[in-house]
């Protein structure tokens, strides 16, 4: 999958002190705090990824999606609506 932007982006992240820029593409996040639900005040940030052909048909062919975390907490919720992913309880 590629990270694309999203209206709703407000922030750019590049790579890690540790790594260069020809090693990690920046991506376009929305960062801000939940404002709900188990979670209220905690800072979460959400990208949006938009899947190649290939992949359109291995999900359409019921296969899983992997997600590969690169430092940090993986994120704990996926979602193909943006208000989904924010409003996590």
């Amino acid at each position: 999958m590629i990270a694309t932007h999203f209206p709703e982006a407000n922030a750019t992240f590049g790579p890690p002190p540790d790594l260069h820029e020809n090693q990690v593409r920046r991506i376009a996040v929305w960062t801000g705090t939940i404002e709900r639900g188990s979670c209220e005040g905690a800072t979460m940030c959400v990208s949006a990824w938009q899947p190649t052909a290939e992949e359109l048909a291995d999900l359409n062919a019921g296969r899983p999606v992997f997600l590969a975390v690169l430092g940090g907490l993986p994120p704990h919720f996926l979602s193909t609506r943006f208000q989904d992913a924010i409003n996590v309880a």
